[in-house]
This record gives C-alpha cells, structure tokens and sequence, in this order.
C-alpha cells in the first residue's frame, strides 16, 4: 500500500504545492439534480435504500425546515 501512495505521490502529487492525503474535499451542493440523478441511477450509490431512492432532502428543503422549526417556541 505504501508502494502505491509513493507511486501516486511521484507522479500525480507534483501537481499541488502539499500532500494530497491532507487536501479536504469541498462540500457538495444537493439540489435538485442531485436528487434526479439519485432515483434515476440507483445502482451506483452505495447507500441505505431510502437514500438510493433519492429519499433525503435538497439543502435548500434542508433550510426551511431548520428555520420553520427553529421559530417553534417550546414551552
């Protein structure tokens, strides 16, 4: 394994200025294309069966629900 990662390193990790193992993955946006492509290819996420059928919220169904219940007053 660590044959790879020094292979990888020596010929890809050239092209950025740090490690690559260190670089973090940007955050995704989930909308409406997402969850299209979701339910139309099921087969290629390896998932629960509730995300497979594309049974989650966009972020932008996320943030109404988050402000709709954060204007809720608890007794």
């Amino acid at each position: 394994m660590a044959y790879l990662l020094d292979l990888f390193r020596n010929k890809i990790g050239k092209l950025v200025d740090r490690d690559t193992t260190d670089i973090a993955f940007r955050e995704i946006e989930i909308d409406e294309t997402v969850l299209n492509n979701t339910q139309k290819y099921p087969t290629r996420h390896r998932c629960s069966q509730r995300l497979g059928k594309g049974l989650f919220f966009t972020d932008k169904e996320k943030k109404e629900k988050i402000s709709r219940l954060r204007k809720i007053v608890l007794p």
